[in-house]
């Protein structure tokens, strides 16, 4: 919400003002709110400059940064301002991707559950959110963000978990501007048992002011599902015992009558289960003090005559009680319905003779039956309705009660009663409805006119003359209306016309009667009548008989026969006939059912002989004639012949006096000693509606009335109650009185209650025993506060008007005390430290009750001492003097503090300390305040050589309040330490310009200065120094003739630039005291547009964040010019040699050079080719650029490694080490050495962001090779090898990961509190895409992001708000849908259980070895949850901490190591301040899981496993759980800063924990153990779980956990020879049948190629060779030829094949090579030494064609179980070989192949089908340059499509294959002729990783993953 403008201070509308402007309040401080005065000063800015610099683009991004989030301010300072609205130009960004909380389902409704925070960068009313949810059943958010519960959580229908969005709106000026955010929102809800529940939120009663002991006040009522509830109880009730409730139904009655002194009580009723959950519900009772007071007190005692007298003179009295002097007259008045809410109904009037607020009378209504309201206005009450009435419905009349009460104070007011009855009139708002839908009657042809054919009735639900009907027949067919009549009052329907013959059986008439009823207006209703005409034969049942009684009581008995009814059929020889009793649309039409029929006997005598008879009988006993008075029944007949008549009968209701009369709840009061007065006239209601049974007879009940009761009190027949004689309160203060009233049927009994008033005559006095008279009060309590005297007072009266007042002992008005109450508070503030007037306090109190004798007492108030003040120094500055470099490491002097609470001569318990950077030269002792210096002190380094310090002190022992410091001051005396500097000209620089006469020259004058004082300093001497080189003599330095320490410098010689742009000059310079050093000169040489031109090239590497960078310029054309500064000679012009797609997409600005790429410039490289013409020198010359533009993706930049470089700016990283040679920049090493690290080509490496930080550059990168590296294994692995790294570069790394939430103990620490503690921490990138980060060399430019790092102070997920599905929502290959606003991601098959809500991979197998994960965030008060099972006692479970021995001085020390040793869990955790250890002893259970925690705060470390043992018993789980403080205390560590990747399963080669202790200096040395054979199923951090496919750094690591292996299988010796003999017995079967077969076939002769078939086809170098998942006959040999050549060669042509056994002399030679006669090769797969046997050359038969040959192969090789033609596909090698390491197959060959090839990236020419088949997008190895097992990348999310090979299909013999891989990789090179060796690579064992994603045995694209 936006302030309110100040007064005076209008916001006029935009309608007002011409052209779109409009006027603003603006309540935005530039002061206090930073976005505004940023936006400002950038406006300002940009007015004046075209283009900022870096600095500038730095500096206003840096206040966007930190205050973004800073949008929601109250601001004191408004300013009205005249402006344009700003655009809303961004959207709100929540600052968590999703939020989460785990709440109990009993959660009260309105507790806090999350909090949610979205901010926008906008300015003004844009810049302001407001929230919502979704779910706004369950729950609500606020302003700030604070999600509550509106109701109670359910889990059982929830399946504990609640998913809805909340959403962030920014608060634009129009709606269609606004722009929306949402967040998902998840509530994890935990069961727990649910207590009862109540069936209402509250209950209110209302009971008597005298009701007794046991009376009623009314029932509670509990529900419990769960059907285990146990009893109720009351809890609050106050005083204690005046409520009781019964434990089982709930029944609240009255258990001691406190209602004197108090007319409302609160409390709360319980209902309580089994196991002792409850629940509550508060409860309400008014006490209606309806207590009359009838005349004026006479008849006192003599004694008290006076002080009565004197009473009323002070007070005025409430004597009199309201009178309704008319209420007989309101009984029956009406009230019309169908009115709107508001009708004003009746105005009450009650008259009180008493003055003043005893006299106004306010009017309140005992039941407002949730239909009326009263409002008292001018001492009148008006009643009002609050509902529209329906008087068709229930609401016929009310009978109300309205309680007129007087203005005194509850506990002495008086009210009356008045009760009467409100009659709702009718309305005509109900239309006739008749009995049926459709009348149908048949008539014969000869039926008399003027008699009746049938009859149809319609009533009305209204009343009187709306209920008064008449009915006509509408003229709609005149032809068939002309033929009939109606009755208008019977509805009965004659016949006026003769019917005709031919209209039997063919003529229908159809009529249209309406019912129309007298109201105003009328309302009216129709009903269709159809007629049949039958032949004369057909006439209808004749009605002959009808028996009704006039009337029936309304209390008849069921079964009561209401008519006899007989009818003839009318149809010959047939005399049956049948009837329907018809139910109609409303009550009196039998709707309801009240009336049914019973069919008589055929020969019943009730009814003539040949009729037939039914009876109607009361059916249902619902009878009211308060409801309905008649019936009107409609009874149909039916003859065989479908003839039917209906007759009405009526049926009359009888009332009866079955209405008992209620009695009227009614308390009085009488004052004691009032003559005999009238009481009141008691009411009771009585409903029946004939006037003869609401009779009432008043009287006493006799069989409770006392004998005390009927002397004292008369009850006349109609209700009046008197007094009969006064009445004495201290006889008996209340009398029951038992009234009974009747009705001549019915009798009801009452109990009234009178209550004696009270006249205030005992004097009040003190109870010393009660009360509490002496107190201490610290002297810090607040004003107002109670000070704890109790003033207890005895006073038997009812009615006394108590003032107590403080005579005596405090007229400093420190207390004060209240005139009701007694209450005795602090007035004003104490104060200790003032012992005259502040420390004992005895005061005289005097009570007087307005009427009696006062009463006094003494009360006595000590004042104790605390610690309000704030220490003193005993002097406000001090000081001290010490020599610099001489006094150090020594103490300097001392300060001095006291506490003024406490006595001079005790122990002050003072605490000092100095704050901030001044505890780096000093130090102070904690308690005796002595000052030491740290080190030495350098005067020059203080300001005019003093220094200034602050301590300081803290009372009650550091605890307390500080003091206000005092400023100690040091001088510092001088020592002469320093040699004189160059004081001019500034920065020890100047410039002389190249190519002008040194005599024309003007000289340059030196000045020196000296830091140290006068007597050290200058004069100074300043000669050339001996180190100077010789072209020092190309200038001349002479002293400045009469000033001292002037000297002038100049050239000797015409200068060049080009020869030399700058010369550093040494000089030596000398104090007074011959104190001397060197002090260089910078020399530029200035330029002039002196050499020539010509072509150029440079390079622009452009890192465009998301495509979305702007129209920039990107960098500067490039051509070779030794002149620096002739820009401004020049002009740029693209070159048309340029191809037009460059020209699109970029600009050559024509003065400067510069070049602007256009925003949204595709990904590629371009070759810009610019002319630039040197207008001065007339030359020309080509730019030539080469720009390569990359998208950089989100995933990039947050998966990215960072690392400084140290020395080094962003622009000297871009330099060429060697101006003639390219690539050697460290930026260009950089990414080869990054490159090799992760065996990936440089091109793969992004270093897209260089930021200088003082002399070091920050350097962020990526390495992707489809997808990207996390940050976990680029950290990591820079990490391990950076003292290689800078070796082999000749650089200083001197940090990996520049996150700064790592290093909690500097300064720097982002999230460091006031006093000096830390708080949860974690870095958020912030890429600046509006002004991308330009670093600019010589002839290479980097592009890149301008990269913030923002820190959080908190532990939440910072990743962009999904407002849709996106890719990469889902993990894994999971489907995201949107489900009422919920983002729910479909989880792949075959086992969703294995995944998380957005399909987080659960579980993974680890089999020795290992996989890396993000290390945990720095957060306080967190917890770690794993999962796991195990088969081994032994296993590492996970390890996050230092890698390698220290690196730097502050590299975090912190580290937590959990490991399984020996069916023993433990965890070791090291927060930096000491080495805990914690162990839990496990069940030795291979077959279970175990869950544990380990929690830590800044309370110490916990570490729990549920249910260690496997025992669920009591008691047997003690020891699953323990816990320990952290080391270190009051300065101990709380937070985990971890800057290396957290390890699962095992760990990566690392140095030795002995090793690692012994470098960071842990206090405990971790044990070494195997590495996890097991299972883990679940990872947490805090919220955050873990992905466990999310590593791309592993080994021996499967995915998810019942990833397939290869199988195992071990049998027994019997199972053995059983499988044995059974395989011979089906070998000599099959072998039998196929010589049956085969008889008669025709066969090829090739008799040896059988040998041949079943050897191993491939050579021993071939990786897998010899393993069960070789194939082991192969297809190729299939296509030899009879002359040993193959057939469909790929390179068109015959290859031969010759078994080299053939030629006896070539065994064991390399020579068969080429064994055909025209030197031809053989195929590759035939060139293998290890064949033994030759292929015979095959004999065809005549007509066996080639197809037969191989089909006959096939079908041989088919049959033979020992031989294999399948290609198998196994995930592992051996049995289990994974596609990718069939790559490496291409690595073996033939010792006699002269071809050379690069083994890793080439299949060679065996299997390169094979690889254009099954390749991956690159082909890793486990080898490394540095000599690290670095497994291969693992795929995360899904597969990438396959990308093509670059590499040839086949090589040529004679030349070596040139790859992309760097020289240093090993190569293969076979010998050729000449029998020379190459190199074989060594066997690789690789496990590749399979992608969990999809099912076993899918395919996916164009790979197959197990």
């Amino acid at each position: 919400m936006f302030p309110l403008p100040p007064t005076g201070v209008t916001a006029s509308s935009s309608s007002t003002i011409d052209h779109g402007e409009e006027w603003s309040v603006s309540w935005w401080s530039t002061v206090d709110h930073p976005n505004y005065a940023h936006h400002t000063h950038h406006h300002n800015h940009s007015n004046t400059s075209t283009s900022s610099s870096p600095a500038t683009t730095r500096h206003h991004k840096h206040h966007r940064d930190q205050n973004h989030h800073k949008v929601r301010h109250h601001h004191d300072e408004r300013v009205l301002r005249r402006r344009r609205y700003l655009p809303n130009r961004h959207q709100p960004k929540f600052s968590h991707n999703e939020y989460q909380a785990d709440v109990p389902e009993n959660l009260p409704v309105g507790s806090t559950i999350m909090h949610v925070e979205a901010t926008d960068d906008d300015l003004d009313i844009n810049g302001l959110v407001k929230y919502r949810v979704s779910d706004t059943e369950h729950f609500a958010v606020d302003d700030g963000g604070v999600v509550t519960n509106i109701k109670p959580l359910d889990f059982e229908h929830t399946k504990g978990e609640y998913r809805f969005y909340v959403y962030a709106e920014d608060q634009g000026h129009t709606r269609s501007t606004r722009k929306e955010a949402r967040a998902a929102a998840v509530v994890h809800v935990r069961d727990t048992d649910e207590p009862p529940y109540f069936e209402n939120s509250q209950y209110t009663f209302a009971i008597t002011e005298s009701a007794g002991t046991g009376a009623y006040v009314g029932t509670v009522v509990a529900r419990d599902a769960e059907l285990n509830f146990d009893r109720y109880e009351l809890r609050g009730v106050q005083p204690p015992g005046t409520f009781v409730v019964e434990p089982k139904n709930g029944i609240i009655s009255v258990g001691t009558n406190f209602f004197a002194n108090k007319r409302e009580f609160d409390f709360q009723a319980v209902a309580i289960d089994h196991t002792n959950l409850n629940s509550s519900v508060p409860v309400h009772v008014n006490i209606i003090a309806n207590r009359p007071v009838y005349g004026k007190p006479g008849h006192f005692p003599p004694h008290d005559q006076s002080r009565l007298t004197w009473h009323k003179g002070k007070k005025n009295e409430n004597t009199h009680k309201p009178i309704f002097n008319e209420c007989s007259a309101l009984d029956g008045i009406s009230v019309t319905e169908n009115r709107t809410a508001g009708l004003s109904v009746v105005m009450m009037t009650a008259s009180d003779e008493d003055q003043g607020v005893n006299g106004q009378v306010t009017y309140h209504l005992l039941n407002d039956l949730e239909t009326f309201a009263i409002e008292t206005k001018t001492g009148h009450g008006y009643i009002t309705t609050t509902r529209m009435l329906d008087r068709d419905g229930e609401d016929r009349e009310f009978f109300l009660t309205v309680i007129a009460r007087d203005g005194a104070p509850p506990d002495e007011a008086l009210q009356e009663a008045c009760t009467f009855k409100i009659i709702v009139d009718d309305i005509n708002d109900n239309p006739p409805n008749f009995d049926k839908p459709l009348y149908e009657q048949n008539i014969a042809t000869d039926h008399n006119r003027e008699t009746a054919v049938l009859r149809v009735t319609a009533t009305d639900i209204d009343t009187l003359e709306n209920a008064d009907i008449t009915y006509t027949l509408d003229n709609t067919n005149s032809d068939d209306s002309s033929y009939f009549s109606i009755n208008e009052n019977t509805g009965i329907i004659n016949l006026v016309k003769p019917l005709d013959d031919s209209m039997a059986s063919v003529k229908t008439f159809e009529l249209v009667a309406r019912a129309t009823d007298k109201g105003r207006p009328p309302l009216t209703n129709t009903v269709p009548v159809k007629v049949m005409v039958v032949s004369s034969g057909s006439l209808p049942p004749t009605i002959i008989q009808i028996d009704t009684p006039t009337s029936i009581p309304e209390n008849s008995p069921l079964d009561t026969i209401v008519a006899t009814v007989c009818a003839q059929s009318n149809v010959p020889n047939d005399p049956d006939v049948f009837f329907i009793l018809v139910t109609g649309n409303t009550g009196d039409t039998n709707a309801d059912g009240t009336f049914a029929i019973r069919k008589l006997p055929n020969n019943s005598p009730s009814c003539p002989a040949g009729s037939r008879g039914v009876v109607i009988y009361l059916a249902v006993r619902n009878l009211d004639y308060e409801t309905i008075t008649q019936y009107k029944l409609i009874l149909q007949v039916v003859n065989t012949q479908n003839a039917r008549v209906d007759e009405q009968v009526l049926v009359a209701i009888e009332d009866v006096n079955d209405i008992p009369p209620l009695l009227q709840p009614f308390d009085g009061a009488i004052t004691e000693n009032s003559p005999p007065i009238l009481i009141t006239t008691i009411k009771a209601i009585d409903k029946d509606a004939s006037p003869e049974f609401r009779n009432l007879v008043y009287s006493f009940d006799e069989a409770d009335v006392n004998p005390d009761v009927k002397t004292k009190f008369s009850l006349s027949p109609n209700g009046q109650l008197r007094t009969l004689m006064p009445l004495d309160r201290e006889e008996k203060n209340k009398y029951m009185i038992p009234v009974h009233v009747t009705d001549g049927d019915h009798n009801r009994t009452y109990m009234y209650w009178i209550t004696v008033q009270d006249i205030n005559d005992v004097p009040p006095e003190f109870d010393q025993n009660l009360g509490v008279y002496e107190v201490e009060v610290p002297e810090d309590k607040a004003v107002g506060k109670n000070t704890g005297i109790v003033l207890k007072v005895i006073d038997p009266d009812v009615v006394n008007h108590n003032d107590f007042q403080i005579v005596t002992g405090n007229e400093q008005r420190k207390f004060s005390i209240d005139s009701t109450t007694g209450e005795v508070t602090v007035a004003s503030k104490l104060n200790y430290d003032d012992p005259v007037r502040d420390r004992n306090f005895t005061m005289l109190v005097r009570l007087s009750d307005g009427a009696n004798q006062m009463a006094e007492t003494r009360i006595t108030i000590a004042v104790i001492n605390v610690n309000d003040l704030q220490p003193v120094f005993d002097q406000s500055s001090y000081s001290f003097t010490v020599t610099e470099n001489i006094e150090c490491d020594i103490p300097f002097g001392q300060v001095s503090a006291m506490d003024p609470d406490l006595p001079p001569d005790v122990d002050q318990n003072i605490q000092y300390y100095l704050a901030g950077n001044e505890r780096i030269n000093f130090t102070i002792h904690a308690t005796t305040g002595k000052l030491s210096i740290v080190g030495c002190l350098d005067r020059e380094a203080a300001t005019r050589g003093v220094m200034t310090i602050y301590p300081r002190a803290k009372d009650d022992g550091g605890d307390g309040f500080d003091a206000d410091p005092p400023a100690v001051t040091i001088n510092i005396v001088d020592q002469n330490d320093n040699h004189p500097f160059i004081q001019s000209p500034d920065n020890s620089y100047t410039k002389f310009m190249e190519n002008t006469d040194p005599n024309t020259v003007t000289s340059v004058i030196i000045q020196l200065a000296d830091w140290d004082t006068e007597e050290h300093g200058c004069p100074c001497e300043l000669v050339l120094d001996s180190s100077a080189s010789p072209d020092s003599g190309k200038f001349m330095v002479e002293k400045v003739t009469g000033e001292n320490s002037r000297f002038s410098i100049k050239p000797l010689v015409v200068l060049d630039r080009e020869a030399q742009k700058v010369y550093e000059l040494p000089f030596r310079t000398t104090d007074r005291e011959g104190v001397n050093g060197i002090r260089y000169l910078t020399v530029e040489v200035g330029d002039q547009n002196d050499s020539p031109m010509t072509d150029g090239e440079s390079t622009i590497q452009v890192y465009n964040y998301l495509g979305q960078f702007p129209k920039m310029v990107i960098g500067t054309v490039y051509v070779t010019d030794l002149d620096d500064y002739d820009t401004a000679d020049k002009v740029f012009e693209i070159d048309p040699t340029t191809s037009l797609e460059v020209d699109t997409w970029f600009d050559v600005d024509y003065n400067s050079g510069d070049i602007t790429m256009l925003k949204d410039t595709p990904s590629g490289t371009y070759l810009l080719m610019v002319k630039v013409e040197d207008k001065f020198r007339n030359e020309v010359a080509i730019g030539s650029v080469t720009i390569k533009v990359v998208d950089l993706t989100e995933e990039a930049l947050m998966q990215s490694g960072s690392f400084r470089v140290e020395g080094y700016s962003s622009i000297t990283l871009l330099e060429q080490q060697d101006a003639a040679v390219t690539g050697t920049s460290l930026y260009e090493r950089l990414k080869v050495a990054i490159g090799t690290i992760h065996q990936i080509p440089p091109e793969n490496v992004d270093i897209f962001s260089l930021r200088d930080v003082g002399n070091d550059v920050d350097v962020r990168y990526n390495c992707h090779n489809s997808p990207y590296f996390t940050a976990a294994r680029l950290n990591g692995l820079m990490l391990t090898y950076l003292s290689k790294l800078n070796t082999n570069l000749g650089v200083k790394i001197s940090r990996v990961n520049l996150d700064r939430c790592l290093y909690e103990d500097v300064p720097e620490y982002p999230c460091g509190t006031i006093n000096g503690g830390t708080t949860s921490c974690q870095q958020t990138l912030k890429p600046n895409i509006t002004s991308p980060l330009v670093v600019a060399g010589e002839t290479v430019t980097m592009v890149g992001v301008d990269i913030a790092d923002e820190y959080d102070c908190n532990c939440g997920v910072l990743e962009p708000l999904p407002s849709v599905c996106y890719d990469g929502y889902c993990l894994n290959g999971g489907k995201c849908t949107a489900d009422n606003d919920t983002l729910i991601c479909e989880c792949p098959v075959p086992s969703k259980e294995d995944y998380g809500p957005r399909c987080e991979l659960l579980s993974a197998r680890f089999e020795r070895g290992y996989a890396w994960y993000e290390p945990p965030k720095v957060c306080e008060n967190s917890t770690i949850f794993m999962s796991f099972q195990t088969q081994e006692k032994n296993g590492i479970l996970l390890y996050s901490g230092p890698t390698v021995t220290r690196p730097w001085n502050n590299y975090p020390r912190d580290f937590v190591y959990v490991v399984l040793n020996n069916w023993v869990l433990e965890t070791y955790m090291e927060l930096g301040t000491g080495t805990v250890s914690i162990s839990i002893p496990l069940e030795k259970n291979i077959h279970r899981t175990f869950d544990y925690y380990i929690s830590w705060n800044q309370l110490g470390i916990t570490f729990e496993v549920i249910n260690c043992s496997g025992n669920s018993s009591a008691g047997a789980n003690s020891h699953c759980k323990k816990s320990v403080p952290l080391l270190g205390g009051g300065d101990a560590n709380h937070l985990l800063n971890l800057a290396a990747p957290l390890q699962l399963g095992g760990m990566a080669a690392m140095p030795s924990f002995q090793q690692l202790a012994k470098s960071y200096e842990w206090s405990m040395t971790p044990p070494n153990i195997d590495p996890f054979l097991g299972c883990v199923l679940e990872l947490r951090h805090k919220d955050y779980l873990y992905d466990l496919n999310s590593t791309d750094y592993d080994k021996n690591t499967y995915k998810p956990c019942d990833a397939p292996t290869q199988a195992k299988v071990i049998m027994g010796k019997q199972s053995i020879v059983i499988i044995v003999v059974s395989l011979l017995c089906l070998i000599m079967l099959v072998l039998l049948i196929l010589c049956l077969a085969r008889r008669n076939q025709k066969t090829i002769s090739y008799p040896e190629l059988d040998g041949i078939v079943k050897e191993t086809i491939g050579s021993t170098d071939i990786e897998g060779f010899g393993e069960k998942d070789m194939t082991q006959y192969d297809l190729k040999l299939l296509r030899v030829g009879p002359d040993g050549y193959l057939f469909n060669d790929a390179h068109g042509e015959k290859q031969s094949y010759i078994n080299p056994l053939m030629y006896e002399g070539l065994q064991g030679n390399a020579e068969h090579a080429t064994l055909s006669g025209d030197g031809r090769r053989l195929p590759d797969v035939a060139d293998d030494t290890l064949q033994k046997r030759k292929a015979p050359i095959a004999l065809m038969p005549e007509g066996l064609s080639i197809g037969d040959f191989i089909d006959e192969n096939i079908k041989k090789v088919d049959k033979d179980p020992s031989d294999f033609d399948d290609v198998r596909h196994y995930c592992y090698e051996g049995d289990a070989m994974s596609i990718a390491s069939l790559s490496s197959i291409g690595s073996g060959g033939s010792t006699d192949s002269t071809e050379t090839f690069d083994y890793k990236n080439d299949w060679g020419p065996r299997f390169e089908k094979l690889n254009d088949i099954y390749k991956r997008v690159s082909d890793e190895e486990d080898d490394s340059d540095y000599e690290f097992n670095v497994p291969k990348q693992r795929k995360r999310v899904s597969l990438p499509p396959p990308v093509s090979d670059t590499s040839p299909a086949t090589s040529p013999v004679d030349k070596p294959v040139t790859t992309s891989r760097p020289t240093e990789e090993p190569t293969v090179t076979f010998s050729g002729s000449s029998g020379e060796g190459g190199e074989r690579p060594a066997p690789r064992a690789t496990a590749e990783a399979f992608n969990p994603v999809s099912p076993y045995e899918e395919v996916e694209g164009e790979e197959s993953w197990c």
